[in-house]
Formats: C-alpha cells, structure tokens, sequence
C-alpha cells in the first residue's frame, strides 16, 4: 500500500507576515525590537519549522519498509498529534500575550486622566449634560470646535461615560477616541495598530498549521490504520486467551 504524502507546508507558513509589521528605524530601516510582536513572530516561526520536520518524518516513514504501512501511518499520526500540542501552547501563548497588551493600550490611551477632585468630576458631568441637550449640528460643531482646540476637558467628558450620556452614538465617541489617541498618544497609537495588523497576519499561519497537522493526525488512511491495528490486536488477545 503506498501513500501519498499529507503533509504539505504551505509558503503561507511564515513569520514574514508578521514580521512586517515591526516598527523599524526611519534611519537604517532596521526592526526595533517589540517583545510582543516579536512572541508572535517566534510562534509562527516554530509552526513552521516544526511542520518542516513533520513533513520530513512522514516521508523517511513513509519509505521505511521495516515497518507495516499501517504502523507507518500510526507513527506519523502519533508524531502529528505531539507536534500540533507543542506548537499550539506557543500560538496561544503569543495571541493572549498580544491581545493584553492590546487591551492594555486600549484602556490607558481611551481617555485623558481621571478628574482629581470633586468639582473637576462635577464640571465633565455639566459639560456632558450641555452636550446631550443640543442640536446634533451644534453638538458636532462644540466637539469639532474642541478636537480642533485640543480641549482635553471636553474630549475627555465625552469619553469617560456612555456614548448617550453625550448624546451621541457609539460609532460617533469612537471617532473621538481614535482622534484622542492619534494626537495625544501617537507613539502608543501606532503600537497599537502595529499590534492589530499582526495579529490578524499571525492568524492565517495559525490555521494553516492546524489543518496541516489534522491533515496527518485524522486522516482517512490513518483511521483506518488505527482500526486495522486495534482489530488484529483483539484477535491476538483473543487467541492468546484460548490458547
């Protein structure tokens, strides 16, 4: 019985596509180093050096006529099954470390500072009252008026609290974020989308690994293998017990 390799690495397979979205030198154009970003490259990176491997084992056991065809299919099943454990701690570990980091960002550049005291804390929810209250064209034009200015009081009673404490929309106070952490906190901003984009290009490795590693862990030839196995191994047992 002779099978066709399973195991095929994709060119997808590859820490290059999160490895573009480091933030390098202007200067020499060299990658400044991000701990993050770099977790997730690293994962990938042993996603496909591990596929590598298994690709290169399934095919010196598919040659190895030492062994049964079945039990060949069985070792590389087995070596699969090992390769996509070890290799999925990694990718887990990189994403969640991202998506803290991520958060983390999220929550400490939504917004100026807390007020410090009780009448600066009174003052935003009078300025949200006001906001609330006016025509949406006014709204928009105290709040344009403001972005414009740099207004942190303002921008920040507009965003510490519900979109409809101001009276506005969700998608509306989101637009004022984005504006707050692109003025007031660029450098954080711009690790922030750096961060996004290479999550989302960690995400097509991470799935492309997966279905490598099934493709030879559950395959149709190794479920029949494991079934063949499993049935001549009852009959040995079974004879033994009559003999």
């Amino acid at each position: 019985m002779k099978e066709n390799p399973m195991v095929k690495v994709p060119l997808d397979l590859n820490e290059a596509f999160v490895d573009r979205h480091a933030e390098t030198d202007p200067l020499t154009g060299a990658p400044i180093a991000d701990p993050v970003l770099s977790g997730m490259s690293n994962a990938v990176k042993l996603a496909r050096e591990q596929a590598t491997v298994l690709a290169n084992f399934e095919a010196a056991a598919l040659a190895d006529r030492t062994q049964t065809p079945e039990a060949n299919l069985l070792r590389i099943a087995n070596a699969a099954g090992k390769t996509g454990k070890r290799v999925a701690v990694q990718l887990d570990a990189a994403r969640t470390r991202a998506k803290t980091e991520i958060a983390n960002i999220q929550k400490r550049t939504g917004s100026p500072p807390p007020p410090k005291d009780s009448l600066a804390l009174a003052m935003e929810a009078e300025i949200r009252a006001r906001l609330a209250n006016m025509l949406p064209k006014d709204r928009a034009a105290a709040i344009a008026k403001a972005k414009a200015e740099n207004n942190e009081t303002i921008i920040a009673a507009v965003l510490r609290g519900p979109a409809m404490l101001v009276g506005m929309g969700e998608a509306e106070q989101n637009a004022i974020k984005h504006h707050y952490r692109m003025r007031f906190h660029a450098a954080d901003y711009a690790r922030l989308e750096r961060l996004n984009k290479a999550v989302d290009a960690m995400e097509r490795p991470g799935r492309l690994f997966v279905s490598l590693v099934r493709s030879a862990e559950d395959s149709p030839s190794a479920r029949l293998a494991a079934i063949n196995t499993r049935a001549v191994e009852e009959a040995a047992a079974a004879h033994a017990r009559e003999a």
